[in-house]
């Protein structure tokens, strides 16, 4: 749960940064933003779950946790996606 809560947050804070450039730029340039957010985010999940199973003795890799980092990115970018671009 908190991890994919924190992801959402990761994943709409991305995006937000480029809000005017997302409105300005078009579609293609929105469509390739969502995806950079979110393989930004994925990537960046796993691999703070790798770290945690190689490099810390009192953590371990858990694929539910990267599961649930790859979930919360999602969500973050389609709610984003829902307050910011929906057609109007």
């Amino acid at each position: 749960m908190a991890h994919g809560l924190m992801y959402a947050v990761f994943a709409f804070s991305c995006l937000w940064g480029y809000r005017e450039q997302l409105v300005a730029n078009g579609p293609a340039y929105r469509k390739k933003a969502f995806l950079i957010a979110i393989a930004i985010g994925i990537a960046y999940g796993g691999l703070t779950e790798i770290l945690q199973a190689t490099l810390v003795p009192s953590r371990t890799g858990d694929w539910f946790d990267f599961v649930a980092d790859i979930v919360g990115t999602c969500i973050g970018a389609f709610v984003f996606h829902l307050f910011f671009h929906r057609k109007k």
